[in-house]
């Protein structure tokens, strides 16, 4: 398994929710902020213009056979032209909404009416010449993430992605495919039917993100290109590290003490899935956690010298890899007392910590809290 294998498992997609929309005339749909989802609108036919960011200023138009994922969690909008007036919005999915909902909008005379709205609106992947003049189908489809383990890889992404582009590639294939799936799998009631809805959500997150990064891999300089195309560059420390100053790794752990160093405003966390030896000693550290590395046996298993896996690492990532190691450890922590599945004692063996005490430690200075406090605030018992 390749590193971007790893954190797409680990970012564990969930609880999908969607909703198939025929619209024609003049309309908009809104989505207002949702905590702790990505989004994709993956479009059938016609095209829909797509309105996020700062008072909804960035505008992409996704047509036929494609679709947009947003890593941003604020609102967007999607309507029917650049400039709509005088409508009045739809909220698109509902926070309490799961499972299949249809939604049908005709304003081809006046006004704006809705004249369908239930649990199937039959949408069917038909070509364009078939579909009545003005009319766009698509689909808003959401889904769960585990944000703290995704924060790594999402804030190397833009709000949208991937690019539009008009070069046909193997992305446009892998989405003419997935409506085919998700039309018939919403069709039918089966057995299932919730995980093949999650693997779907899994499936389109990857596409949009190897399109995008294959379209930079494509422009004059993978590097170059992959810092202009987001606002994540570093200053110090890499963006997706809350408060990095709170990590003070024990002496007793693997030797990280002091591991922080200040990142390169250049470095972006993408560039390190693109060398080889970068990115294997990233899967080293997610496979095998538990294990006791140091920066010999890292740049060793990586075929670099210890000062040369430090400066290369630094350069693209931001921060050292025992820096990278100990969010991450810590991290993964997080997620099992969240799922309250082990001990705290086993906890701290999996993550690779010499002792609880050094485990809990530096957990409290990450997270505010020990780790048992931290498992009874997110205790799935003490929800309401």
């Amino acid at each position: 398994m390749d590193i971007l294998s790893r954190l797409f498992d680990e970012m564990h997609l969930q609880k999908v929710q969607y909703i198939t929309v025929n619209a024609r005339g003049s309309w908009q749909l809104v989505q207002s902020r949702q905590d702790d989802y990505l989004s994709f609108i993956v479009v059938i036919s016609g095209e829909v213009h797509l309105c996020y960011g700062n008072d909804n200023n960035d505008r992409q138009v996704i047509t036929a056979n494609n679709m947009m994922m947003l890593t941003t969690q604020d609102s967007y909008v999607c309507q029917s032209a650049p400039m709509v007036s005088n409508l009045t919005a739809k909220t698109i999915m509902p926070a309490h909404t799961e499972g299949q909902i249809g939604l049908e909008i005709d304003n081809t005379d006046s006004g704006h009416k809705i004249i369908a709205q239930g649990n199937h609106v039959q949408t069917k992947h038909t070509q364009t010449n078939h579909m009545q003049d003005n009319e766009t189908q698509f689909i808003v489809l959401r889904s769960q993430f585990d944000t703290d383990m995704a924060r790594p890889l999402l804030s190397a992404l833009p709000a949208s992605l991937p690019p539009v582009t008009q070069k046909h590639s193997a992305y446009n294939d892998v989405v003419n495919i997935g409506l085919q799936f998700f039309l018939l799998e919403v069709s039918l009631q089966r057995p299932g039917k919730t995980t093949m809805l999650e693997r779907l959500a899994g499936m389109l997150m990857i596409e949009c993100i190897r399109e995008y990064v294959e379209q930079l891999e494509m422009a004059s300089g993978f590097n170059d290109s992959i810092n202009h195309a987001t606002d994540n560059t570093l200053d110090s420390t890499p963006s997706w590290i809350d408060h990095p100053w709170q990590i003070n790794i024990d002496a007793d752990n693997s030797g990280e003490n002091n591991a922080i160093r200040n990142g390169d405003e250049n470095g972006n966390w993408l560039a390190a899935l693109k060398d080889p030896c970068l990115s294997n000693t990233l899967y080293l550290m997610h496979r095998y956690p538990e294990d006791a590395w140091t920066l010999q046996s890292l740049a060793k298993a990586s075929g670099l010298s210890r000062s040369g896996l430090n400066e290369r690492f630094k350069q693209s990532v931001g921060i050292t890899p025992l820096a990278y190691l100990s969010h991450y450890r810590l991290r993964l922590a997080a997620r099992f007392l969240r799922q309250e599945q082990y001990s705290i004692s086993k906890i701290s063996e999996l993550v690779g910590y010499a002792s609880d005490h050094s485990f809990s430690g530096a957990f409290k200075r990450r997270y505010g809290q020990s780790p048992s406090h931290y498992r009874k605030s997110h205790s799935k018992k003490s929800t309401p």
